[in-house]
């Protein structure tokens, strides 16, 4: 095999960087350089203009159908913008959410290999327990604790949770980035022990050992959820084959088997107290508090287009960051919901086709990883998929982190879809078996 280009080792090494910055730069903005949280807030980005070049250089830069889309879309969304009365660095800045990082995901397809996709699951595992610690502490820790500073170093910067807890984010500047992080770390774990020879016992125990504790102490219901349809993918990717089922079953029922067991500690308590009052609420009861909000997400893109300016409002307005550059404050101009940002940013037409192009992606990821699990009985892409779809298709883009991970789960799915998979032999012959 003839060995890979200096520039495709670099590109590979700036993937690398980009997640690592994506993992700490929380712990750059809330502690170590505080002062300069705004500035980390975009420090990807000259990251990825490097990566391009460098992809360029190494014939692996993204030409398709797709990224011409992509172009189009980023010039259309511009002259609606210049068109509208949102300033010209909020236009900036909307550009750079909704589109700079998309080529990122084509190029990890064409640049990674499936092993380096398993180096990273296992750098996740890896990373899973210091971080689980770190919560550990920031729960622990009162709300105006050095622990639980926001981005910038703002006391009580971080969202309440229940029984005067906040939600603890880890290295990440809000808890929204755990959810991510853990989601794909869930994606891994169940891939490990679906596929055991591929990441070391004691690693893999210690992993989900980290999922069982971030769960509650999270006190999180879109994590949650998350890690609910990771498991419902997994299961799913089994199905076709019970025999392989055990392998899954036994884990699962061990991480309840803590769960139960530990109840009656603040950790499990004041999970289910965040579940009880969400449930309380105005829309009582599960189906208010989590499929209304659900429908909701899709309903108001409809709803509000009726009313939006053709042109929009301009990109990047609906987004937090664009707001404190005209306002700022932290705030939602338009709207929180992302698919309804999408729609008053950039108008009817253009806000629905990006929507469409999004669902595009999402859709591609699921379909073409579910062919994986149905011929070569491979789970990896297709959990990875599952912890990253909803992201992709209709997460939000404004926050840096959420960007990232999308960016992160989507390009990783593609890329472990790249090669023949090595399994084992047991895992050979029950994929012919189901074929």
């Amino acid at each position: 095999m003839d060995k890979p280009s200096p520039f495709l080792r670099s590109t590979k090494i700036a993937l690398w960087l980009y997640f690592w910055l994506l993992l700490f730069e929380g712990i750059l903005r809330k502690w170590i350089i505080p002062q300069w949280s705004d500035y980390v807030f975009i420090a990807r980005d000259p990251l990825v203009l490097l990566t391009y070049v460098l992809a360029w250089r190494a014939g692996v830069f993204p030409r398709r159908p797709a990224m011409a889309a992509v172009w189009l879309l980023a010039v259309v969304s511009l002259a609606f913008s210049l068109a509208s009365d949102a300033p010209f660095v909020v236009t900036l800045f909307g550009l750079r959410t909704d589109f700079l990082h998309l080529p990122l995901i084509f190029v990890m397809e064409a640049a990674m290999t499936r092993d380096d996709v398993l180096r990273f699951g296992r750098w996740f595992m890896l990373t899973s327990i210091p971080i689980v610690l770190l919560m550990v502490i920031q729960f622990n820790a009162k709300p105006d604790s050095i622990w639980n500073v926001g981005a910038g170093a703002v006391e009580t910067g971080q969202i309440w949770g229940a029984m005067d807890k906040i939600r603890p984010p880890g290295p990440f500047s809000f808890i929204a980035g755990a959810v991510c992080y853990f989601s794909l770390l869930a994606a891994f774990v169940c891939h490990g022990w679906l596929s055991p020879r591929q990441v070391s016992l004691p690693l893999l125990i210690l992993a989900s050992l980290a999922l069982v504790v971030a769960a509650p102490i999270s006190i999180s219901r879109s994590l949650s959820i998350a890690l609910a349809i990771v498991v419902l993918f997994a299961l799913a990717s089994v199905a076709r084959d019970f025999r392989r089922i055990p392998r899954l079953l036994g884990p699962l029922m061990a991480g309840f088997a803590c769960l139960v067991s530990a109840g009656d500690t603040v950790y499990v308590r004041a999970f289910f107290t965040r579940w009880d009052d969400a449930l309380g609420g105005d829309n009582a009861g599960f189906y208010g508090s989590v499929v209304t909000r659900i429908g909701d997400l899709f309903r108001q893109p409809f709803e509000l287009a009726a009313n939006a300016p053709w042109f929009g409002h301009g990109i990047g307005l609906g987004t937090i960051g664009g707001a404190k550059l005209v306002t700022g404050k932290h705030v939602f101009l338009l709207s929180e919901s992302e698919l309804a940002r999408i729609v008053l940013e950039l108008g009817p037409l253009l806000g629905f086709a990006f929507i469409l192009w999004r669902g595009w992606l999402a859709a591609r990821m699921i379909r073409q990883s579910w062919g994986a699990v149905t011929v070569k009985a491979d789970s990896l892409p297709w959990l990875i998929g599952s912890a990253s779809f909803y992201n992709v298709f209709c997460g939000q883009w404004g926050p840096a982190t959420q960007l990232g991970f999308a960016v992160l789960g989507a390009g990783l799915t593609l890329a472990a879809l790249r090669e023949p998979v090595d399994l084992d032999a047991e895992d050979v012959l029950e994929g012919e078996a189901v074929g």
